[in-house]
């Protein structure tokens, strides 16, 4: 088993009501998860399916459709040294098939992480 670290793009209910009143033009949200599993292929594919699921609960919404809005997920191929370098330890890391703790996913358990941290 290899470890991913997938990156994936979402938005969340308030940022994408001001979106849609006009007043944010950037309303996307993105956030990783470290993904055991034996290829590339198969961390991206489960990665999608995580962020499904993640939008769907940060949006309270069972029915919205991830890639209907454009969405997508990557593969980091260097953390270390990638934007996301000062917080690898917020992601969760879980092997294909294993759901992660949703609520610590979100912009609002980012901001506890910070803060926790230290960090702006």
């Amino acid at each position: 088993m290899q470890q991913f670290l997938i990156g994936m793009v979402y938005h969340e209910p308030e940022a994408w009501r001001l979106r849609t009143a006009g007043v944010l033009e950037d309303y996307e949200s993105s956030t990783g998860i470290f993904i055991e599993a034996d290829c590339k292929k198969e961390a991206l594919a489960w990665g999608e399916q995580v962020a499904q699921e993640l939008m769907r609960r940060v949006n309270h919404d069972p029915a919205i459709a991830w890639h209907e809005f454009g969405y997508f997920c990557w593969v980091e191929a260097s953390p270390g040294t990638s934007p996301w370098s000062h917080c690898l330890t917020f992601f969760q890391c879980v092997a294909v098939g294993v759901h992660p703790d949703y609520d610590a996913m979100g912009t609002a358990a980012y901001a506890r992480w910070c803060e926790l941290h230290g960090l702006p």
